[in-house]
């Protein structure tokens, strides 16, 4: 019993729990108003490779179009160093609810649509499984290239949940760089 207790009150300081923190899905997630142009404008992480670069990272645009088995086709457009804009395309492929995808190209197992009011910001959740080491991402996503107070008060409230603290996140500045990309 007195085991049960340290190993509560262990978990309890780590802020986890024993098993796999409840990580949220938006209830009766609706891909087709999820769709259109969305701005990364914040993200956190305990990725090093993330960690170590995020205070040069600027702001990505992200076209998300959804497709007819229920995948997300995305477009994300990244400033470079050199002034130009890099495009990615990849798909979020379907999990068992809606809301909930993978992506095995960039080693993403576990994609979740925590929250979002599709108008003004959306929280997105994942886990990313490279070379044995687990990283959690939280990122969030808004409509116009600005911090949404709700979306970020959302942020913050899950952060703590899936292990995360405040100087492992980063407000990303907005750049002109890639502001045309997909129109």
């Amino acid at each position: 019993m007195l085991h049960l207790l340290v190993a509560g009150w262990v978990f309890a300081l780590l802020g986890v729990s024993p098993g796999q923190a409840e990580i949220p899905i938006q209830p009766n997630f609706d891909a087709s108003q999820f769709q259109g142009t969305w701005y990364v404008v914040g993200v956190a992480s305990d990725d090093q490779g993330f960690l170590d670069s995020k205070d040069n990272l600027k702001m990505p645009v992200v076209l998300v179009t959804p497709l007819a088995n229920g995948d997300l086709a995305l477009k994300f457009g990244y400033s470079t160093p050199d002034g130009g804009c890099q495009k990615v395309d990849t798909t979020f492929t379907k999990g068992a609810v809606d809301g909930q995808f993978s992506n095995n190209a960039l080693a993403q197992t576990d994609i979740r649509v925590a929250s979002t009011d599709y108008q003004h910001f959306a929280v997105l959740y994942v886990e990313t499984q490279k070379e044995g080491v687990r990283s959690v991402w939280l990122q969030l996503y808004a409509r116009v290239p600005e911090l949404f107070p709700e979306g970020a008060q959302k942020m913050q409230q899950l952060a703590p949940q899936v292990g995360l603290n405040p100087s492992q996140g980063a407000l990303l500045p907005s750049s002109d760089q890639c502001a045309g990309a997909f129109s």
